[in-house]
Protein backbone atom coordinates (compact mmCIF):
# COMPACT_ATOMS: atom_id res chain seq x y z
CA UNK A 1 0.00 0.00 0.00
CA UNK A 2 0.95 3.41 -0.64
CA UNK A 3 2.14 5.58 2.62
CA UNK A 4 1.17 8.81 2.78
CA UNK A 5 2.52 11.89 5.19
CA UNK A 6 -1.23 13.78 4.40
CA UNK A 7 -1.44 16.50 2.72
CA UNK A 8 -0.38 20.34 2.35
CA UNK A 9 -2.11 22.54 4.90
CA UNK A 10 -3.08 25.27 2.91
CA UNK A 11 -3.16 28.48 4.96
CA UNK A 12 -5.53 30.56 2.58
CA UNK A 13 -8.33 33.64 2.89
CA UNK A 14 -11.63 32.17 1.25
CA UNK A 15 -14.19 34.93 0.34
CA UNK A 16 -17.25 33.20 1.94
CA UNK A 17 -17.31 30.41 -0.37
CA UNK A 18 -20.27 32.15 -2.75
CA UNK A 19 -19.57 30.22 -5.58
CA UNK A 20 -20.60 27.23 -3.36
CA UNK A 21 -24.17 28.45 -2.84
CA UNK A 22 -24.27 28.93 -6.82
CA UNK A 23 -23.33 25.46 -7.49
CA UNK A 24 -26.03 24.16 -4.45
CA UNK A 25 -28.96 25.89 -6.22
CA UNK A 26 -28.11 24.91 -9.61
CA UNK A 27 -27.93 21.08 -7.91
CA UNK A 28 -31.06 21.76 -5.63
CA UNK A 29 -32.94 22.58 -8.98
CA UNK A 30 -32.19 19.04 -10.43
CA UNK A 31 -32.34 17.22 -7.37
CA UNK A 32 -36.28 17.99 -7.67
CA UNK A 33 -36.02 15.92 -10.36
CA UNK A 34 -37.79 12.52 -9.84
CA UNK A 35 -37.43 9.14 -12.12
CA UNK A 36 -41.07 7.80 -12.38
CA UNK A 37 -41.31 4.29 -10.11
CA UNK A 38 -37.36 3.76 -10.19
CA UNK A 39 -37.94 1.17 -7.10
CA UNK A 40 -37.87 -2.24 -8.02
CA UNK A 41 -39.92 -4.38 -5.25
CA UNK A 42 -37.55 -7.45 -6.43
CA UNK A 43 -34.73 -6.03 -4.50
CA UNK A 44 -34.81 -6.70 -0.80
CA UNK A 45 -34.23 -3.81 0.77
CA UNK A 46 -31.66 -3.51 3.71
CA UNK A 47 -30.88 -1.85 6.53
CA UNK A 48 -27.72 0.19 6.02
CA UNK A 49 -26.02 2.43 8.12
CA UNK A 50 -27.41 5.82 8.67
CA UNK A 51 -25.65 9.47 8.12
CA UNK A 52 -24.85 9.75 11.60
CA UNK A 53 -23.22 6.75 12.02
CA UNK A 54 -20.71 7.76 9.39
CA UNK A 55 -19.14 10.43 11.47
CA UNK A 56 -19.54 8.16 15.04
CA UNK A 57 -16.78 8.07 17.10
CA UNK A 58 -16.16 6.16 20.26
CA UNK A 59 -15.60 8.04 23.43
CA UNK A 60 -11.88 7.19 23.75
CA UNK A 61 -11.36 8.28 20.27
CA UNK A 62 -13.29 11.43 21.37
CA UNK A 63 -10.85 12.19 24.54
CA UNK A 64 -7.95 11.42 22.33
CA UNK A 65 -8.94 14.22 19.72
CA UNK A 66 -9.99 16.68 22.40
CA UNK A 67 -6.73 16.56 24.89
CA UNK A 68 -4.85 17.48 21.94
CA UNK A 69 -7.29 19.97 20.39
CA UNK A 70 -7.63 21.93 24.17
CA UNK A 71 -4.39 21.66 25.22
CA UNK A 72 -2.91 25.23 26.14
CA UNK A 73 -0.05 24.53 24.37
CA UNK A 74 -2.22 24.57 21.35
CA UNK A 75 -4.20 27.82 22.56
CA UNK A 76 -2.25 30.02 19.85
CA UNK A 77 -3.00 28.18 16.75
CA UNK A 78 -6.96 28.50 14.54
CA UNK A 79 -9.40 26.00 15.52
CA UNK A 80 -8.89 24.29 12.06
CA UNK A 81 -5.73 24.09 12.00
CA UNK A 82 -5.34 22.28 15.41
CA UNK A 83 -7.68 19.89 14.21
CA UNK A 84 -5.59 19.74 10.70
CA UNK A 85 -2.34 19.59 12.35
CA UNK A 86 -3.70 16.69 14.80
CA UNK A 87 -5.09 14.66 11.71
CA UNK A 88 -1.50 15.07 9.73
CA UNK A 89 -0.01 13.26 12.97
CA UNK A 90 -2.23 10.78 12.78
CA UNK A 91 -1.55 9.52 9.64
CA UNK A 92 2.04 9.84 9.51
CA UNK A 93 1.49 5.96 9.57
CA UNK A 94 -1.28 5.73 7.70
CA UNK A 95 -1.71 3.65 4.45
CA UNK A 96 -4.10 4.94 1.04
CA UNK A 97 -6.37 2.10 0.53
CA UNK A 98 -9.43 1.64 -2.13
CA UNK A 99 -11.73 1.35 1.15
CA UNK A 100 -14.48 3.32 1.92
CA UNK A 101 -14.75 3.51 5.84
CA UNK A 102 -16.76 5.03 8.68
CA UNK A 103 -15.23 7.38 10.97
CA UNK A 104 -14.66 4.94 13.54
CA UNK A 105 -13.33 2.30 11.29
CA UNK A 106 -10.50 4.42 9.58
CA UNK A 107 -9.40 5.20 13.39
CA UNK A 108 -9.28 2.09 14.43
CA UNK A 109 -7.54 0.62 10.98
CA UNK A 110 -5.47 3.38 10.06
CA UNK A 111 -6.11 3.41 6.40
CA UNK A 112 -8.82 4.02 3.50
CA UNK A 113 -9.51 6.18 0.37
CA UNK A 114 -10.05 10.25 0.30
CA UNK A 115 -13.57 9.96 1.20
CA UNK A 116 -12.93 7.83 4.47
CA UNK A 117 -10.11 10.56 4.81
CA UNK A 118 -13.10 12.66 4.83
CA UNK A 119 -15.65 11.35 6.56
CA UNK A 120 -13.14 11.23 9.50
CA UNK A 121 -12.25 15.11 9.15
CA UNK A 122 -15.73 16.02 9.08
CA UNK A 123 -16.33 13.37 12.57
CA UNK A 124 -13.42 15.18 14.42
CA UNK A 125 -15.14 19.21 13.19
CA UNK A 126 -18.96 18.08 14.35
CA UNK A 127 -16.74 17.74 18.32
CA UNK A 128 -15.69 20.94 17.91
CA UNK A 129 -18.90 22.77 15.56
CA UNK A 130 -16.07 23.23 13.48
CA UNK A 131 -17.85 23.83 9.80
CA UNK A 132 -16.45 21.34 6.74
CA UNK A 133 -16.74 21.92 2.88
CA UNK A 134 -16.32 19.50 0.47
CA UNK A 135 -14.75 19.90 -2.88
CA UNK A 136 -14.54 17.34 -6.25
CA UNK A 137 -11.15 18.48 -7.32
CA UNK A 138 -10.85 18.27 -10.92
CA UNK A 139 -7.63 15.40 -11.44
CA UNK A 140 -7.87 12.60 -13.79
CA UNK A 141 -10.43 9.60 -12.49
CA UNK A 142 -8.03 6.51 -12.55
CA UNK A 143 -9.53 3.42 -14.23
CA UNK A 144 -9.10 0.02 -14.42
CA UNK A 145 -10.60 -2.43 -16.53
CA UNK A 146 -11.21 -6.14 -14.97
CA UNK A 147 -12.86 -8.51 -17.39
CA UNK A 148 -16.04 -6.67 -18.14
CA UNK A 149 -15.98 -4.44 -14.85
CA UNK A 150 -15.01 -1.08 -15.55
CA UNK A 151 -14.03 1.20 -12.32
CA UNK A 152 -13.67 4.98 -11.80
CA UNK A 153 -12.14 6.61 -8.97
CA UNK A 154 -12.47 10.35 -8.59
CA UNK A 155 -11.07 12.51 -5.65
CA UNK A 156 -12.64 14.72 -3.10
CA UNK A 157 -10.89 16.67 -0.31
CA UNK A 158 -12.10 18.47 2.67
CA UNK A 159 -11.76 22.21 3.57
CA UNK A 160 -12.03 22.77 7.43
CA UNK A 161 -13.00 27.06 7.80
CA UNK A 162 -11.82 28.48 10.39
CA UNK A 163 -14.12 30.09 12.83
CA UNK A 164 -16.51 33.13 11.35
CA UNK A 165 -15.56 36.70 12.20
CA UNK A 166 -17.19 39.26 13.53
CA UNK A 167 -18.37 41.37 10.41
CA UNK A 168 -18.21 45.19 11.11
CA UNK A 169 -19.95 47.54 8.76
CA UNK A 170 -19.86 46.58 5.68
CA UNK A 171 -16.54 44.68 5.27
CA UNK A 172 -16.12 41.41 3.64
CA UNK A 173 -15.72 38.48 5.36
CA UNK A 174 -12.73 35.96 4.92
CA UNK A 175 -12.16 33.02 6.37
CA UNK A 176 -9.29 30.78 7.04
CA UNK A 177 -9.20 27.35 5.77
CA UNK A 178 -7.27 24.20 6.55
CA UNK A 179 -7.47 22.07 3.19
CA UNK A 180 -6.88 18.26 3.69
CA UNK A 181 -6.37 16.20 1.36
CA UNK A 182 -4.63 12.91 0.42
CA UNK A 183 -2.83 14.32 -3.00
CA UNK A 184 -2.45 18.13 -2.12
CA UNK A 185 -1.11 19.56 -5.70
CA UNK A 186 -2.19 22.99 -7.62
CA UNK A 187 -4.35 21.66 -10.02
CA UNK A 188 -6.45 20.26 -7.23
CA UNK A 189 -7.28 23.93 -6.60
CA UNK A 190 -10.02 23.78 -9.25
CA UNK A 191 -13.31 21.71 -8.46
CA UNK A 192 -17.28 21.94 -7.70
CA UNK A 193 -18.35 22.25 -4.09
CA UNK A 194 -20.95 19.96 -2.92
CA UNK A 195 -23.06 19.67 -0.24
CA UNK A 196 -22.69 17.20 2.85
CA UNK A 197 -25.99 15.19 1.23
CA UNK A 198 -24.37 14.97 -1.95
CA UNK A 199 -21.18 13.97 -0.01
CA UNK A 200 -22.82 11.46 1.98
CA UNK A 201 -25.14 10.08 -1.23
CA UNK A 202 -20.87 9.73 -2.40
CA UNK A 203 -20.25 7.17 0.28
CA UNK A 204 -23.54 5.24 -0.56
CA UNK A 205 -22.34 4.93 -4.04
CA UNK A 206 -18.96 3.83 -3.38
CA UNK A 207 -20.39 1.00 -0.66
CA UNK A 208 -23.25 0.34 -3.59
CA UNK A 209 -20.17 -0.21 -6.07
CA UNK A 210 -17.71 -2.51 -3.26
CA UNK A 211 -21.07 -4.74 -3.35
CA UNK A 212 -22.57 -4.80 -6.63
CA UNK A 213 -21.33 -8.37 -7.54
CA UNK A 214 -21.68 -10.20 -4.65
CA UNK A 215 -24.97 -8.95 -2.76
CA UNK A 216 -26.71 -7.26 -5.50
CA UNK A 217 -29.73 -6.48 -2.56
CA UNK A 218 -27.41 -4.83 -0.53
CA UNK A 219 -26.06 -2.62 -3.35
CA UNK A 220 -29.66 -1.87 -4.05
CA UNK A 221 -29.94 -0.86 -0.61
CA UNK A 222 -27.01 1.79 -0.72
CA UNK A 223 -28.11 3.39 -3.92
CA UNK A 224 -31.64 3.46 -2.19
CA UNK A 225 -30.23 5.85 0.35
CA UNK A 226 -27.91 8.15 -2.01
CA UNK A 227 -31.58 8.60 -4.24
CA UNK A 228 -33.29 9.68 -0.90
CA UNK A 229 -30.70 12.22 -0.73
CA UNK A 230 -30.49 13.02 -4.44
CA UNK A 231 -32.32 11.18 -7.16
CA UNK A 232 -31.06 13.57 -10.24
CA UNK A 233 -27.29 12.54 -9.67
CA UNK A 234 -25.24 11.35 -12.58
CA UNK A 235 -23.37 8.71 -10.81
CA UNK A 236 -25.96 7.32 -8.81
CA UNK A 237 -28.71 6.80 -11.81
CA UNK A 238 -25.76 5.31 -13.81
CA UNK A 239 -24.75 2.86 -11.14
CA UNK A 240 -28.68 1.97 -10.39
CA UNK A 241 -29.34 1.41 -14.09
CA UNK A 242 -25.87 -0.42 -14.19
CA UNK A 243 -27.08 -2.63 -11.14
CA UNK A 244 -30.42 -3.25 -12.85
CA UNK A 245 -29.02 -4.08 -16.31
CA UNK A 246 -26.73 -6.81 -14.57
CA UNK A 247 -29.37 -8.32 -12.78
CA UNK A 248 -31.77 -8.52 -15.85
CA UNK A 249 -34.23 -5.26 -15.73
CA UNK A 250 -32.91 -4.13 -18.34
CA UNK A 251 -36.56 -1.84 -19.26
CA UNK A 252 -36.21 -0.43 -15.73
CA UNK A 253 -32.02 0.59 -16.56
CA UNK A 254 -33.37 1.78 -19.97
CA UNK A 255 -35.71 3.92 -18.20
CA UNK A 256 -33.08 5.46 -15.24
CA UNK A 257 -30.48 6.02 -18.71
CA UNK A 258 -33.01 7.60 -20.91
CA UNK A 259 -34.31 10.16 -17.59
CA UNK A 260 -30.37 10.93 -17.25
CA UNK A 261 -30.22 11.75 -20.75
CA UNK A 262 -33.75 13.68 -21.25
CA UNK A 263 -32.79 15.86 -17.83
CA UNK A 264 -29.43 16.43 -19.44
CA UNK A 265 -27.61 15.06 -16.37
CA UNK A 266 -25.63 11.81 -18.21
CA UNK A 267 -22.15 11.56 -17.82
CA UNK A 268 -20.04 9.72 -20.55
CA UNK A 269 -20.57 6.66 -18.09
CA UNK A 270 -24.24 7.09 -18.71
CA UNK A 271 -23.94 7.19 -22.54
CA UNK A 272 -21.58 4.43 -22.91
CA UNK A 273 -23.21 2.11 -20.29
CA UNK A 274 -26.58 3.20 -22.37
CA UNK A 275 -24.47 2.26 -25.43
CA UNK A 276 -24.06 -1.64 -23.96
CA UNK A 277 -27.52 -1.74 -22.94
CA UNK A 278 -28.81 -0.67 -26.52
CA UNK A 279 -26.38 -2.83 -28.74
CA UNK A 280 -27.89 -5.93 -26.28
CA UNK A 281 -31.20 -5.54 -26.98
CA UNK A 282 -30.77 -4.70 -30.29
CA UNK A 283 -32.35 -1.16 -30.66
CA UNK A 284 -29.79 0.02 -33.83
CA UNK A 285 -31.98 3.70 -34.39
CA UNK A 286 -31.41 4.85 -30.11
CA UNK A 287 -27.86 3.59 -30.41
CA UNK A 288 -26.56 5.04 -33.55
CA UNK A 289 -28.19 8.73 -31.95
CA UNK A 290 -26.47 7.43 -28.47
CA UNK A 291 -23.09 6.80 -30.43
CA UNK A 292 -23.26 10.22 -31.92
CA UNK A 293 -23.74 11.85 -28.49
CA UNK A 294 -21.08 9.53 -27.03
CA UNK A 295 -18.39 10.41 -29.73
CA UNK A 296 -18.72 14.66 -29.84
CA UNK A 297 -18.17 13.94 -25.90
CA UNK A 298 -14.65 14.70 -23.98
CA UNK A 299 -13.61 11.39 -22.52
CA UNK A 300 -11.17 10.54 -19.94
CA UNK A 301 -11.41 7.06 -20.18
CA UNK A 302 -8.48 5.71 -21.76
CA UNK A 303 -9.82 2.50 -22.70
CA UNK A 304 -12.42 4.35 -24.71
CA UNK A 305 -9.54 5.39 -27.02
CA UNK A 306 -8.15 2.00 -26.81
CA UNK A 307 -11.43 0.12 -27.99
CA UNK A 308 -11.64 2.62 -30.55
CA UNK A 309 -7.72 1.97 -31.35
CA UNK A 310 -8.26 -1.80 -31.39
CA UNK A 311 -11.14 -1.20 -34.16
CA UNK A 312 -9.22 0.69 -36.73
CA UNK A 313 -6.38 -1.85 -36.11
CA UNK A 314 -8.50 -5.06 -36.81
CA UNK A 315 -9.39 -3.05 -39.95
CA UNK A 316 -5.73 -2.42 -40.65
CA UNK A 317 -6.10 1.55 -40.52
CA UNK A 318 -2.92 1.70 -38.75
CA UNK A 319 -2.47 5.54 -38.70
CA UNK A 320 -6.03 6.31 -37.44
CA UNK A 321 -5.36 3.26 -34.67
CA UNK A 322 -2.56 4.95 -33.80
CA UNK A 323 -4.28 8.11 -32.87
CA UNK A 324 -6.37 6.68 -30.69
CA UNK A 325 -3.91 4.67 -29.21
CA UNK A 326 -2.05 7.88 -28.31
CA UNK A 327 -5.12 9.24 -26.77
CA UNK A 328 -5.09 6.39 -24.35
CA UNK A 329 -1.97 6.90 -23.24
CA UNK A 330 -2.48 10.92 -22.73
CA UNK A 331 -5.44 9.70 -20.58
CA UNK A 332 -4.39 6.62 -18.99
CA UNK A 333 -0.18 6.80 -18.70
CA UNK A 334 -0.98 4.01 -16.15
CA UNK A 335 -2.38 1.47 -17.87
CA UNK A 336 -0.02 -1.16 -19.74
CA UNK A 337 -2.42 -1.78 -22.50
CA UNK A 338 -2.57 1.49 -23.73
CA UNK A 339 1.30 0.91 -24.69
CA UNK A 340 1.15 -2.79 -25.09
CA UNK A 341 -1.62 -1.38 -28.17
CA UNK A 342 1.15 1.12 -29.54
CA UNK A 343 3.87 -1.64 -29.33
CA UNK A 344 1.17 -3.73 -32.18
CA UNK A 345 0.94 -0.87 -34.46
CA UNK A 346 4.49 0.17 -34.37
CA UNK A 347 5.57 -3.18 -35.30
CA UNK A 348 3.30 -3.80 -37.92
CA UNK A 349 4.18 -0.04 -39.20
CA UNK A 350 7.56 -1.87 -38.91
CA UNK A 351 8.80 0.68 -36.32
CA UNK A 352 10.48 -2.38 -34.54
CA UNK A 353 12.50 0.06 -32.04
CA UNK A 354 9.49 2.43 -31.07
CA UNK A 355 7.39 -1.15 -30.67
CA UNK A 356 10.16 -2.47 -28.65
CA UNK A 357 10.39 0.76 -26.48
CA UNK A 358 6.34 0.55 -25.88
CA UNK A 359 6.21 -2.80 -24.68
CA UNK A 360 8.89 -2.41 -22.18
CA UNK A 361 6.71 0.70 -20.94
CA UNK A 362 3.88 -2.05 -21.26
CA UNK A 363 5.58 -4.51 -19.02
CA UNK A 364 6.48 -1.86 -16.14
CA UNK A 365 2.81 -1.03 -16.16
CA UNK A 366 1.68 -4.41 -16.12
CA UNK A 367 -0.25 -5.67 -12.76
CA UNK A 368 -1.85 -8.77 -13.26
CA UNK A 369 0.86 -11.99 -13.60
CA UNK A 370 -1.23 -12.79 -16.87
CA UNK A 371 -0.16 -9.68 -18.34
CA UNK A 372 3.31 -9.58 -17.02
CA UNK A 373 3.84 -12.75 -18.77
CA UNK A 374 2.25 -12.04 -21.91
CA UNK A 375 3.89 -8.64 -22.25
CA UNK A 376 7.46 -10.00 -21.79
CA UNK A 377 6.44 -12.79 -24.14
CA UNK A 378 5.68 -10.07 -27.07
CA UNK A 379 8.32 -8.09 -26.07
CA UNK A 380 11.10 -11.00 -26.75
CA UNK A 381 9.15 -11.91 -30.33
CA UNK A 382 9.68 -7.88 -31.38
CA UNK A 383 13.64 -8.00 -30.30
CA UNK A 384 13.66 -11.29 -32.14
CA UNK A 385 12.49 -10.12 -35.15
CA UNK A 386 15.39 -7.48 -35.61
Amino acid sequence: MLKTKLLFLAMALMANVACQSTKSSDAQSKSELTPHNWQISEFALIDVEEPGALFALSEQQKQHFLSYYNSPTKAHVSPNFRLAYYLDNLVSNFSYAGDTLKAQDVLNKRYGNCMSLAVLTTALAKIVNLDVVYQQVHTPPLYRRFGNTLTTSTHVRSIILGPEPEKTGDSIVFRGRAIIDYFPSSRNDRGVYISEADFISMYYQNMSAEVMSDNPDLAYSYLYRAMELNTANASTLNSLAVLYRSNGYEEEARKLYEFAIENHIQSVHTLSNFAVLLKKIGDVETLSRIGEMYLKTDDDNPYRWIDLGNAFLAKGELSEAEVFFNKAIATGPYLGESYSAMAKTYFLKGEVIKAESMMEKALSLSLPSQNRALYTAKLQAIQNSQ
